[in-house]
Protein backbone atom coordinates (compact mmCIF):
# COMPACT_ATOMS: atom_id res chain seq x y z
CA UNK A 1 0.00 0.00 0.00
CA UNK A 2 1.72 3.55 -0.59
CA UNK A 3 0.38 6.68 0.29
CA UNK A 4 -0.78 9.53 -2.38
CA UNK A 5 2.39 11.08 -2.82
CA UNK A 6 4.73 8.19 -2.97
CA UNK A 7 2.20 7.06 -5.78
CA UNK A 8 2.65 10.22 -7.50
CA UNK A 9 6.22 9.64 -7.56
CA UNK A 10 6.09 5.82 -8.72
CA UNK A 11 3.59 6.40 -10.96
CA UNK A 12 5.73 8.11 -13.79
CA UNK A 13 7.09 4.60 -14.59
CA UNK A 14 3.41 2.85 -14.33
CA UNK A 15 2.72 5.54 -16.31
CA UNK A 16 4.93 5.16 -18.95
CA UNK A 17 4.30 1.64 -19.77
CA UNK A 18 0.72 1.69 -19.44
CA UNK A 19 -0.76 4.98 -19.78
CA UNK A 20 0.72 7.74 -21.64
CA UNK A 21 -2.26 10.90 -22.29
CA UNK A 22 0.12 12.63 -24.45
CA UNK A 23 0.07 10.23 -27.39
CA UNK A 24 -2.62 7.51 -26.95
CA UNK A 25 -5.75 9.58 -27.77
CA UNK A 26 -5.41 8.48 -31.37
CA UNK A 27 -5.70 4.89 -30.50
CA UNK A 28 -8.96 4.08 -28.97
CA UNK A 29 -8.32 1.25 -26.34
CA UNK A 30 -9.94 3.42 -23.68
CA UNK A 31 -13.43 2.13 -22.08
CA UNK A 32 -15.77 3.54 -19.79
CA UNK A 33 -17.70 1.56 -17.60
CA UNK A 34 -20.65 1.62 -15.43
CA UNK A 35 -20.02 -0.33 -11.84
CA UNK A 36 -23.73 -0.92 -11.22
CA UNK A 37 -24.81 -2.01 -15.34
CA UNK A 38 -21.69 -2.70 -16.48
CA UNK A 39 -22.56 -1.38 -19.56
CA UNK A 40 -19.26 -0.26 -21.42
CA UNK A 41 -18.25 1.61 -24.34
CA UNK A 42 -15.17 2.65 -26.10
CA UNK A 43 -13.48 6.04 -26.58
CA UNK A 44 -10.59 7.14 -27.80
CA UNK A 45 -9.72 10.40 -25.49
CA UNK A 46 -11.07 9.91 -21.90
CA UNK A 47 -10.88 13.35 -20.79
CA UNK A 48 -12.09 15.03 -24.02
CA UNK A 49 -14.81 12.70 -23.65
CA UNK A 50 -16.08 13.84 -20.22
CA UNK A 51 -15.78 17.34 -21.18
CA UNK A 52 -17.82 16.76 -24.29
CA UNK A 53 -20.39 15.23 -22.49
CA UNK A 54 -20.71 16.59 -19.11
CA UNK A 55 -24.95 17.74 -19.42
CA UNK A 56 -25.35 14.00 -19.86
CA UNK A 57 -27.12 12.52 -17.00
CA UNK A 58 -24.20 9.89 -16.45
CA UNK A 59 -22.07 12.66 -15.71
CA UNK A 60 -24.57 14.74 -13.56
CA UNK A 61 -22.77 14.35 -10.07
CA UNK A 62 -19.15 16.01 -11.88
CA UNK A 63 -20.68 18.46 -13.91
CA UNK A 64 -20.30 21.64 -11.66
CA UNK A 65 -16.20 20.15 -11.52
CA UNK A 66 -16.43 19.54 -15.10
CA UNK A 67 -17.20 22.88 -16.39
CA UNK A 68 -13.81 23.84 -14.39
CA UNK A 69 -11.24 21.34 -15.66
CA UNK A 70 -9.80 21.55 -19.41
CA UNK A 71 -8.99 18.89 -21.66
CA UNK A 72 -5.00 18.71 -20.38
CA UNK A 73 -6.26 18.30 -16.39
CA UNK A 74 -6.19 14.54 -17.46
CA UNK A 75 -5.91 13.09 -14.31
CA UNK A 76 -8.09 15.33 -12.37
CA UNK A 77 -10.97 14.96 -14.89
CA UNK A 78 -10.57 10.99 -14.31
CA UNK A 79 -10.23 10.76 -10.34
CA UNK A 80 -13.70 13.31 -10.38
CA UNK A 81 -15.75 11.10 -13.01
CA UNK A 82 -14.61 7.75 -11.45
CA UNK A 83 -15.71 9.34 -7.42
CA UNK A 84 -18.71 10.89 -8.18
CA UNK A 85 -20.08 9.50 -10.95
CA UNK A 86 -19.75 5.24 -10.87
CA UNK A 87 -17.56 5.21 -13.78
CA UNK A 88 -14.56 2.73 -13.69
CA UNK A 89 -11.97 3.57 -16.37
CA UNK A 90 -9.96 0.92 -18.00
CA UNK A 91 -7.44 1.32 -20.73
CA UNK A 92 -6.39 -1.96 -22.40
CA UNK A 93 -3.10 -2.74 -24.00
CA UNK A 94 -1.26 -5.64 -25.44
CA UNK A 95 -0.96 -8.01 -22.04
CA UNK A 96 -1.90 -4.54 -19.75
CA UNK A 97 -4.60 -3.64 -18.77
CA UNK A 98 -5.12 -0.46 -16.20
CA UNK A 99 -8.23 0.65 -14.26
CA UNK A 100 -9.36 3.55 -12.61
CA UNK A 101 -11.90 3.56 -9.87
CA UNK A 102 -12.68 4.96 -6.41
CA UNK A 103 -12.62 2.97 -3.29
CA UNK A 104 -15.23 0.41 -3.24
CA UNK A 105 -16.83 1.69 -6.52
CA UNK A 106 -15.24 -1.64 -8.62
CA UNK A 107 -17.07 -2.69 -11.46
CA UNK A 108 -17.60 -6.87 -11.79
CA UNK A 109 -14.81 -6.60 -14.36
CA UNK A 110 -15.11 -10.25 -15.46
CA UNK A 111 -17.90 -10.00 -18.06
CA UNK A 112 -15.22 -7.30 -20.04
CA UNK A 113 -12.38 -9.36 -19.36
CA UNK A 114 -14.43 -12.34 -21.36
CA UNK A 115 -15.47 -10.23 -23.82
CA UNK A 116 -12.13 -8.78 -24.87
CA UNK A 117 -10.43 -11.68 -24.61
CA UNK A 118 -7.98 -10.88 -21.02
CA UNK A 119 -8.63 -13.58 -19.11
CA UNK A 120 -4.96 -15.36 -19.91
CA UNK A 121 -2.45 -15.29 -17.16
CA UNK A 122 0.48 -13.12 -19.03
CA UNK A 123 -2.15 -10.29 -19.00
CA UNK A 124 -1.07 -8.02 -16.10
CA UNK A 125 -3.94 -6.03 -14.50
CA UNK A 126 -3.31 -2.77 -12.34
CA UNK A 127 -6.00 -1.66 -10.36
CA UNK A 128 -5.58 1.90 -9.46
CA UNK A 129 -7.39 3.04 -6.21
CA UNK A 130 -8.15 6.58 -6.75
CA UNK A 131 -9.09 7.84 -3.31
CA UNK A 132 -6.05 6.11 -1.64
CA UNK A 133 -4.12 6.17 -4.63
CA UNK A 134 -3.02 2.85 -3.99
CA UNK A 135 -2.07 0.02 -6.89
CA UNK A 136 -3.14 -3.80 -6.68
CA UNK A 137 -1.75 -5.97 -9.35
CA UNK A 138 -3.30 -8.75 -10.73
CA UNK A 139 -3.55 -10.98 -13.73
CA UNK A 140 -6.09 -11.93 -16.53
CA UNK A 141 -7.24 -15.30 -15.00
CA UNK A 142 -8.06 -13.77 -12.07
CA UNK A 143 -10.89 -12.31 -13.42
CA UNK A 144 -12.40 -15.72 -14.26
CA UNK A 145 -15.85 -17.03 -13.44
CA UNK A 146 -15.66 -19.72 -11.26
CA UNK A 147 -13.29 -20.91 -8.51
CA UNK A 148 -10.08 -22.84 -9.73
CA UNK A 149 -10.03 -26.83 -9.53
CA UNK A 150 -7.80 -28.10 -6.92
CA UNK A 151 -4.58 -29.47 -8.12
CA UNK A 152 -5.30 -32.99 -7.04
CA UNK A 153 -8.52 -32.99 -8.69
CA UNK A 154 -8.84 -35.82 -10.67
CA UNK A 155 -10.34 -34.15 -13.70
CA UNK A 156 -9.06 -36.63 -16.59
CA UNK A 157 -10.88 -39.04 -14.99
CA UNK A 158 -14.31 -37.18 -14.65
CA UNK A 159 -14.04 -36.62 -17.99
CA UNK A 160 -13.65 -40.21 -19.05
CA UNK A 161 -16.40 -41.29 -16.81
CA UNK A 162 -18.90 -38.63 -18.65
CA UNK A 163 -17.96 -40.29 -21.80
CA UNK A 164 -18.95 -43.06 -20.87
CA UNK A 165 -21.64 -42.13 -19.12
CA UNK A 166 -24.02 -44.36 -21.51
CA UNK A 167 -21.77 -47.49 -20.63
CA UNK A 168 -22.01 -50.28 -17.95
CA UNK A 169 -18.69 -50.51 -16.15
CA UNK A 170 -17.23 -52.78 -13.90
CA UNK A 171 -16.76 -49.62 -11.59
CA UNK A 172 -19.83 -48.12 -11.98
CA UNK A 173 -20.84 -48.60 -8.00
CA UNK A 174 -17.47 -47.46 -6.45
CA UNK A 175 -17.40 -44.02 -5.09
CA UNK A 176 -16.40 -41.45 -7.29
CA UNK A 177 -13.74 -38.91 -5.93
CA UNK A 178 -13.60 -36.00 -3.92
CA UNK A 179 -17.53 -36.19 -3.81
CA UNK A 180 -19.10 -35.06 -0.43
CA UNK A 181 -22.82 -35.67 -0.93
CA UNK A 182 -24.39 -35.14 2.67
CA UNK A 183 -25.91 -38.54 1.59
CA UNK A 184 -24.99 -42.30 2.15
CA UNK A 185 -25.02 -45.18 -0.28
CA UNK A 186 -24.65 -48.77 0.91
CA UNK A 187 -20.94 -50.28 1.07
CA UNK A 188 -19.47 -46.23 0.57
CA UNK A 189 -18.18 -44.20 3.18
CA UNK A 190 -20.64 -41.40 4.15
CA UNK A 191 -21.30 -38.54 1.68
CA UNK A 192 -19.36 -40.28 -1.70
CA UNK A 193 -21.06 -40.81 -4.46
CA UNK A 194 -21.11 -43.76 -7.05
CA UNK A 195 -20.37 -43.66 -10.46
CA UNK A 196 -23.56 -44.87 -11.36
CA UNK A 197 -25.90 -42.05 -9.61
CA UNK A 198 -23.47 -39.51 -11.11
CA UNK A 199 -23.78 -41.03 -14.99
CA UNK A 200 -27.66 -41.14 -14.12
CA UNK A 201 -27.47 -37.53 -13.06
CA UNK A 202 -25.65 -37.12 -16.41
CA UNK A 203 -27.75 -38.90 -18.28
CA UNK A 204 -31.24 -37.26 -17.45
CA UNK A 205 -30.10 -33.75 -16.34
CA UNK A 206 -28.88 -31.10 -18.82
CA UNK A 207 -25.29 -29.91 -18.25
CA UNK A 208 -24.68 -25.83 -17.84
CA UNK A 209 -22.90 -23.87 -19.82
CA UNK A 210 -19.30 -22.38 -18.49
CA UNK A 211 -19.31 -18.76 -17.85
CA UNK A 212 -15.80 -18.60 -19.67
CA UNK A 213 -15.88 -20.39 -22.54
CA UNK A 214 -19.95 -21.31 -23.25
CA UNK A 215 -18.20 -25.20 -23.05
CA UNK A 216 -20.42 -27.72 -21.29
CA UNK A 217 -19.77 -28.53 -17.54
CA UNK A 218 -19.33 -31.85 -15.93
CA UNK A 219 -21.50 -32.22 -12.29
CA UNK A 220 -19.12 -33.71 -9.78
CA UNK A 221 -20.99 -33.51 -6.96
CA UNK A 222 -24.56 -32.46 -5.48
CA UNK A 223 -26.35 -32.69 -2.40
CA UNK A 224 -26.11 -30.60 0.68
CA UNK A 225 -22.98 -29.01 2.53
CA UNK A 226 -23.07 -28.43 6.13
CA UNK A 227 -23.24 -24.95 7.42
CA UNK A 228 -22.69 -24.16 10.89
CA UNK A 229 -23.80 -26.93 13.44
CA UNK A 230 -27.51 -26.72 12.36
CA UNK A 231 -27.80 -26.00 8.95
CA UNK A 232 -27.46 -27.50 5.29
CA UNK A 233 -27.34 -25.87 1.65
CA UNK A 234 -28.03 -27.34 -1.69
CA UNK A 235 -24.41 -28.20 -2.64
CA UNK A 236 -24.43 -28.91 -6.72
CA UNK A 237 -21.05 -28.41 -8.32
CA UNK A 238 -19.46 -28.71 -11.66
CA UNK A 239 -16.49 -28.12 -13.30
CA UNK A 240 -15.30 -26.86 -16.98
CA UNK A 241 -12.73 -29.27 -18.15
CA UNK A 242 -11.36 -26.48 -20.96
CA UNK A 243 -11.24 -23.65 -18.33
CA UNK A 244 -10.66 -25.59 -15.23
CA UNK A 245 -12.45 -23.78 -13.16
CA UNK A 246 -15.28 -24.83 -10.59
CA UNK A 247 -18.63 -23.49 -10.29
CA UNK A 248 -21.76 -24.04 -7.64
CA UNK A 249 -25.12 -24.15 -8.80
CA UNK A 250 -27.45 -21.83 -6.18
CA UNK A 251 -30.68 -22.03 -8.66
CA UNK A 252 -31.28 -25.78 -7.23
CA UNK A 253 -32.92 -25.45 -3.95
CA UNK A 254 -35.44 -28.66 -3.87
CA UNK A 255 -32.71 -31.02 -3.48
CA UNK A 256 -35.11 -34.34 -2.77
CA UNK A 257 -37.31 -32.76 -6.02
CA UNK A 258 -33.63 -32.78 -8.47
CA UNK A 259 -32.40 -36.24 -7.08
CA UNK A 260 -36.17 -37.67 -7.67
CA UNK A 261 -36.09 -36.48 -11.49
CA UNK A 262 -32.34 -37.25 -12.40
CA UNK A 263 -31.60 -40.38 -10.19
CA UNK A 264 -32.36 -43.68 -11.36
CA UNK A 265 -34.68 -45.41 -8.48
CA UNK A 266 -31.93 -48.27 -7.78
CA UNK A 267 -29.19 -45.23 -7.62
CA UNK A 268 -31.18 -43.30 -4.99
CA UNK A 269 -29.92 -43.15 -1.68
CA UNK A 270 -31.78 -44.17 1.14
CA UNK A 271 -29.70 -42.60 4.05
CA UNK A 272 -29.14 -38.46 4.90
CA UNK A 273 -25.67 -37.89 6.76
CA UNK A 274 -26.87 -35.31 9.53
CA UNK A 275 -24.31 -34.50 12.73
CA UNK A 276 -22.36 -37.59 11.52
CA UNK A 277 -25.26 -40.13 11.17
CA UNK A 278 -26.96 -41.75 9.27
CA UNK A 279 -31.02 -41.01 9.08
CA UNK A 280 -33.71 -42.29 6.58
CA UNK A 281 -33.59 -39.70 3.41
CA UNK A 282 -36.30 -37.70 2.92
CA UNK A 283 -36.86 -38.42 -0.62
Amino acid sequence: MTNRREFLQASAAVAGALFVPHNIFACPTHHFIQTTTLNSWPIANPAQWCLNHKHEPILKRAFDGLCKLTKEEFDRIIRLVVRRCGLNLIQVKPNQVLVHYWSQQLADLRPFFKDHQLTFPNVQVTLLDRKKEATTNKTGDEFLYGQPIAKDFPLELFVTKWANRFQKESDDHQAAPKTNSGFAWDGLADGQIPWAALKSAWQRSKPTSCLNCSGETILVNFGFRQVGVFNRLPNFVSVCPNCRRSFVDESIKDVAGWMAENLKTDFCSVREVVWGKRVRASL
